[in-house]
């Protein structure tokens, strides 16, 4: 996808943080911005600062998790702005227990924002892009940790639903591809992030509420000082090279490879076991 000016970007989580960036950067590019967040203020409030600027954006109040509430969402933006041409799924929330002590409405939350939240959103807007037939775009937000897990922090939780956003994400690439459809899948894979979803239990629903939980610096590897913190902007605008390029995975910080490698050269090293195991 090359083309920005005109078309149509749907952010969900793009109240604050890389959704709120991304948001400008997108219409920095000329593009109709549609937003949607939990945080009905919040996402209201980006779209006026958008507009203030000359730019077009809506904003809708949205609970990622509620398939109902996504369906209706896309409604609103066909009726709005016509088809989606760049889907941003980037609603996430933090879970920081240990995975033993995790209750199911833990498990309840975290999933339905990060993993369901962007199966609702692509059901809800990729068979309109098809349709269309014009280019288009699916970005996943998902984490480092997706791709390798961290000891620290008690993100278990969060690494298994960022494991699967990525493995969704890459099955949906290769299928659009089967199809020959013109529409590109990255999955976004940053580490250390200046954003507010260490911040996450606030916007929890009330019948999933299960206690404080206590989150440590090291927790978020999104917000937590560490060496290498970028900024939303600096994330966002990684993000919109990375679909210009048509890229599978969006990788934001080299300083992780070593993580990643360790992790890849263990798996080759077991096939290589694998091999010596087989009878001749």
């Amino acid at each position: 996808m090359r083309e920005w000016k005109q078309q149509v970007a749907v952010i969900t989580g793009g109240g604050s943080g890389i959704g709120e960036a991304l948001a400008h950067a997108c219409a920095d590019r000329g593009m109709r911005v549609a937003l949607a967040d939990v945080e009905s203020e919040a996402a209201h409030r980006v779209a006026e600062a958008i507009r203030s600027r000359g730019g077009e954006a809506l904003a809708w109040a949205v609970d990622v998790g509620n398939r109902e509430a996504v369906t209706d969402f896309a409604a609103g933006v066909r009726e709005s702005f016509g088809a989606c041409h760049l889907l941003c799924n980037n609603a996430g929330v933090l879970v920081t227990r240990p995975l033993l002590e995790i209750e199911a409405k833990d498990w309840e939350w975290c999933l339905s924002v990060n993993l369901w939240g962007a199966i609702h959103s692509v059901s809800a807007f990729v068979p309109g892009m098809l349709e269309s037939g014009a280019p288009g775009h699916v970005v996943n937000t998902a984490s480092i940790v997706g791709l390798v897990p961290i000891a620290q922090g008690n993100l278990g939780a969060y690494t298994t639903t960022k494991f699967a956003l990525v493995g969704f994400s890459e099955s949906l690439r290769a299928e659009l591809q089967a199809l020959g459809a013109p529409i590109g899948v990255s999955v976004v894979c940053p580490g250390a992030v200046t954003t507010r979803i260490a911040e996450s239990e606030r916007n929890r629903p009330s019948q999933l509420k299960t206690g404080p939980a206590q989150v440590p610096p090291e927790a978020d590897p999104h917000a937590s000082p560490t060496p290498g913190k970028q900024s939303s902007e600096a994330v966002a605008a990684a993000i919109l090279a990375g679909v210009e390029n048509d890229e599978t995975w969006i990788l934001t910080h080299p300083e992780m490879k070593p993580l990643v490698a360790g992790r890849a050269t263990a798996l080759l090293e077991a096939f290589d076991r694998a091999a010596l195991r087989r009878p001749d």
